[in-house]
């Protein structure tokens, strides 16, 4: 990284160790799923956290940060004339429109439109009707409203103009950016973006991408595309894409306090400047007026207003500690600092109550459930929870006070990072982080009572896993008893 980004002790740009500290103490003291933080002020590198196992190498999923990737390759291909904000896009995809013709919305929906989410439809077209073509469901879902005046969060509007780059450049999104932009500024040749049923890149949520990657792309368009003397990307596009272009404070998205600041071309306003966001915590925000740049990766699915703590974090600890002038060095504070970094992890599942060893034995479920029986094993540092199915037995290891990595039980190209404790109120906590493509979590807590087991499921993720949400009870197999011994 020191390629594009001097690296610089915090103080000399202006920047206390300390509050770089407490900003990461801030997310972990309220149980953030956090798993990396860069800061750039100035041009140079001044924080590189990466909770374990995740480090720099490591391919994140963006989600809707790809939106704005989508939006740079539609800003590169107005700069090469082969597109207009103002073209309709009707006029580039007369095989998807209906026999009938196209509606007065869909017929007046326009490029400009798409890129401020004020396209004709309420929500992401290919989710009200669901198909192999997500973007053919742009064109044939039935639409809403007028578009152009209100703000509706639409995925499929992007994906569209995802299909639309990818048909104009005849390359793939990333493969036409490398050519742009990406290369130029180092971005890594690893990085890819998943596809849709038929094979178009999911232009609304499908990046993945290392941090690096990402704070790359963010110093480019806050430097207005320009990049060691040569201009990569449109300066008035750029400055456009970053500026309001239609209001949010209506946002029926439900996002935080930040997302009501307004939209631009696929990027977000924010209450200090602008960014990339995409769901679960990954953000790329700049603040103009401090010259500074925040990359942050996570996991807050499932975390009620996860997303505006992280902004809090930003806005409560670091922006307000930055100096215009460089800061006398304090090396207590530095080491600190390197402590709290070298010692990040992803949290594991806190113990809450005395814990226990042994094994539940099998429990079984009553017709109708998604699982026959399950099996609770717990040993000092490691354990298994079991369900039994149609087709065998799923096994899911996890650690005790640590997070155990394996294979996703019912999707084995899937790794995941398991934990699981006692709680206080006797009952039993597992929580299984899934960093890949389908990056979430699922969580089970299982209560025992007599003969009777509880098990309350959960899946923060996507596309959801079957089996992995709701409760059902399970008796106590006949011929089988616990075993449990008090540590």
């Amino acid at each position: 990284m020191n390629d594009f980004f001097p690296v610089s002790t915090p103080e000399e740009q202006g920047v206390p160790s300390r509050a770089l500290r407490e900003t990461i103490e801030f997310w972990n003291s309220r149980g953030l799923p956090v798993h990396s933080f860069l800061a750039v002020r100035r041009g140079h590198l001044v924080c590189e956290a990466y909770w374990a196992p995740w480090s720099a190498g490591a391919l994140h999923r963006m989600f809707s940060v790809t939106k704005s990737f989508v939006s740079l390759a539609v800003g590169a291909l107005c700069a090469q004339g082969k597109l207009s904000l103002d073209d309709r896009i009707v006029t580039f995809f007369p095989e998807k429109i209906p026999a009938a013709g196209p509606s007065p919305e869909l017929a007046a929906v326009t490029v400009r439109d798409m890129l401020r989410m004020a396209s004709c439809h309420a929500r992401t077209a290919y989710k009200k009707q669901p198909g192999r073509d997500w973007v053919g469901a742009f064109f044939t879902a039935p639409p809403d409203h007028m578009p152009g005046m209100c703000f509706c969060y639409d995925t499929s509007a992007t994906h569209t103009l995802c299909a639309l780059v990818e048909k104009l450049s005849g390359r793939s999104l990333l493969d036409f950016l490398r050519g742009v932009c990406l290369d130029e500024i180092g971005f890594s040749s690893a990085c890819y973006c998943l596809k849709d049923p038929c094979g178009v890149t999911q232009g609304g949520s499908g990046l993945m991408a290392t941090s690096r990657d990402l704070m790359r792309v963010l110093a480019l368009v806050a430097a207005q595309g320009r990049f060691n003397g040569r201009q990569l990307l449109p300066a008035e596009y750029l400055r456009q894409a970053v500026s309001l272009q239609i209001s949010t404070a209506a946002n029926p998205m439900g996002g935080s306090f930040e997302q009501r600041h307004g939209y631009g071309f696929q990027f977000w306003r924010t209450s200090r400047g602008w960014a990339m966001f995409g769901m679960g915590g990954q953000l790329a925000v700049c603040v103009p007026d401090e010259e500074l740049l925040v990359v942050t990766t996570a996991d807050t699915q499932g975390v009620e207003g996860g997303v505006q703590l992280l902004y809090d974090g930003l806005w409560e600890k670091l922006v307000p500690a930055l100096s215009d002038a460089p800061l006398a060095p304090d090396e207590s504070e530095a080491a600190a600092l390197r402590s709290c970094i070298a010692s990040l992890h992803t949290a594991s599942v806190p113990a809450a109550a005395p814990q226990k060893t042994g094994c539940s034995g099998w429990y079984e479920f009553a017709p109708g459930a998604p699982w026959r029986a399950l099996r609770l094993t717990v040993r000092p540092d490691e354990g298994e929870l079991e369900f039994e199915g149609e087709d065998g037995v799923l096994r899911f290891p996890f650690g005790v006070g640590r997070a155990v990595r394996a294979p996703f039980a019912s999707d084995p190209c899937a790794p995941c990072d398991a934990s699981g404790a006692w709680l206080a109120d006797g009952s039993f906590f597992v929580r299984i982080d899934l960093p890949g493509e389908r990056l979430g979590n699922v969580t089970a807590q299982i209560a025992f009572r007599g003969e009777c087991a509880e098990v309350l499921l959960h899946c923060h993720e996507e596309l959801g896993y079957p089996g992995w949400e709701g409760t059902a009870s399970a008796w106590r197999r006949k011929g089988e008893s616990e075993s449990w011994t008090q540590l």
